[in-house]
């Protein structure tokens, strides 16, 4: 039994290595491995960014950020939470993985 899976996700215009694998015999396995393999070959940006203080963000969750500078909307996952205070604010620094745009 063969699987073929065709995958686009990003702007599709880098394309990965053929999975070929003899174990690969159902779509539920066939999936989760190339989920995996187009993870590990993504290539990421890691963006830092500040924002009013926030008490409920988690490290591995996905968030939506409004980019007015660039005019753009883009998801990334949180890696990293710090917070910091000033005598008039709080403040939440965040470091984000995201896809290379």
């Amino acid at each position: 039994m063969s699987v073929d899976i065709i995958v686009i996700r990003s702007p599709g215009d880098i394309r990965g290595p053929d999975i070929i694998d003899p174990l690969l015999s159902n779509v539920t396995v066939a999936v989760n491995r190339g989920t995996t393999e187009i993870q590990d070959n993504e290539p990421i940006d890691t963006i830092s960014l500040s924002t009013n203080y926030r008490s409920n963000v988690r490290v591995g969750q996905i968030v939506e950020v409004i980019d007015a500078l660039q005019g753009r909307v883009w998801r990334g996952k949180i890696i990293g939470i710090s917070h910091s205070a000033t005598e008039a604010d709080l403040f939440t620094d965040l470091d984000i993985e995201r896809p290379r745009i």
